[in-house]
């Protein structure tokens, strides 16, 4: 007997299809009955962009605002990196004047790279680090270059704006590329929405060719898949907790990165088992590994957990870009731990795990820092430790996960856990 959960749509998708689906010239419905603030901001982004829209999108199911006197734009993004990296480049495609409004951390995190990109095409944008962010003028087609140790969702940005340029457009990523998943999942819905895009990889980097002038065509309508990086938690929970855990819905041949949780955990020790469209993870005599987490940063608390209950040493590597998450998730993640007694050391760009073999952390008070991803790991933590959890600042899961603790709860893995987002 296995505790099963129903797995949310992919945020990673969603952001994606939303976008494609806005500019798509025959009207396109994105199925995706679910409501975290991140995707949110998307919708409510791509609403207030309606207007620049008009004539090139077949779909009337954004409801934008009347435009403002100023004739600016004014664009929620709350936290969401995908919607302000995604769009701020689209804002220049379709040169539209646009104040981006951001909260939390999001106008501190790094954007450098693309703003120059953005800035040398023929846009001008506002100081960095400060919040509105501006942008105004036209982007023009020519040669983009990126390097591949930046985030990837300044060189998603540019693919989704990039084909909306009048004449051909080459962007040019230098170096190995990070989190390369995320781009494979974006190639995945402009495919899908008849958009062209050349890849050429190479030793040296990647180059992707931009014909100008395409169009987005998208289908009736598309489904958003299951989310790995959600699903990660639960599987988790089902190798080091006492009860097997089966997730439903989620794609075992998806573009998503996170999908190699599975993996991962099998490195571990741990037993998963797929069977007709579900995954198993059950309660295992685990060990310490080396993860590189380059090309799957949202792994990390997951991974991080795990560690911390298996036998010997875990080494988490290559992290360097969790620095720059919705917190320093290298700082947060170990100090979140070591709250709960685990034996963790922070790495300049990772950390290293002394498991207790199996044994009991100790549990007690811990803080989100305002991260969702962290939320969910100091939750699925209270089920291997002895005394109580208390997560402060749980309301962090909304941003991808509403409804996270609610599901604990339901499923009986919430005896041990205190938290405001627990009815």
């Amino acid at each position: 007997m296995s505790i099963s959960i129903d797995i949310i749509p992919s945020k990673s998708y969603a952001h994606r299809q939303l976008v494609a689906a806005a500019l798509s010239e025959t009207p396109c419905s994105v199925v995706c009955d679910f409501a975290s603030e991140d995707i949110e901001a998307t919708r409510k982004c791509l609403a207030a962009l309606e207007p620049s829209l008009s004539g090139r999108s077949g779909n009337k199911g954004l409801t934008a605002s009347a435009p403002e006197t100023d004739s600016i734009c004014t664009l929620p993004c709350g936290e969401s990196g995908s919607t302000l990296r995604f769009l701020l480049p689209l804002a220049g495609a379709l040169g539209t004047k646009a104040r981006f409004l951001t909260q939390g951390r999001l106008a501190e995190r790094p954007m450098d790279p693309l703003r120059d990109e953005l800035t040398v095409h023929g846009c001008s944008l506002s100081e960095p680090g400060v919040s509105p962010i501006t942008i105004e003028g036209q982007l023009t087609p020519g040669t983009y270059m990126l390097p591949g140790n930046v985030s990837s969702q300044f060189i998603t940005g540019l693919l989704l704006a990039l084909p909306l340029l009048k004449k051909k457009s080459t962007l040019v990523v230098t170096g190995k590329l990070q989190s390369s998943p995320y781009i494979d999942i974006t190639l995945d819905v402009l495919k899908q929405f008849g958009i062209q895009i050349e890849q050429e990889v190479r030793e040296s980097g990647r180059t992707y060719e931009i014909p100008g002038n395409q169009h987005y065509q998208g289908p009736e309508r598309v489904i958003t898949e299951g989310d790995w990086s959600g699903a990660a938690f639960w599987l988790a929970a089902g190798a080091i907790g006492s009860e097997a855990v089966t997730v439903r819905g989620l794609n075992p041949h998806s573009m998503q990165g996170d999908r190699r949780i599975a993996d991962v955990l099998k490195d571990f020790g741990a037993s998963v088992l797929w069977s007709e469209g579900e995954i198993t993870a059950e309660p295992s005599h685990l060990h310490g590994i080396t993860v590189d987490i380059s090309e799957i940063p949202d792994l990390a608390p997951a991974v991080a957990l795990t560690a911390a209950v298996a036998e010997g040493t875990t080494r988490i590597v290559n992290g360097l870009r969790l620095r720059m998450k919705e917190s320093d998730r290298i700082r947060s993640i170990c100090a979140s731990l070591k709250a709960l007694g685990a034996d963790i050391t922070e790495e300049p760009e990772g950390m290293t795990i002394q498991g207790t073999g199996g044994r009991p952390l100790e549990g007690g008070a811990c803080d989100s820092f305002g991260d969702h991803r962290i939320a969910m790991m100091e939750a699925i933590a209270s089920l291997v430790c002895r005394n109580p959890v208390n997560v402060s600042g749980s309301e962090a899961v909304r941003k991808s996960y509403p409804g996270f603790f609610q599901v604990m709860e339901e499923k009986g893995m919430a005896e041990n856990l205190r938290a405001e987002e627990m009815r």
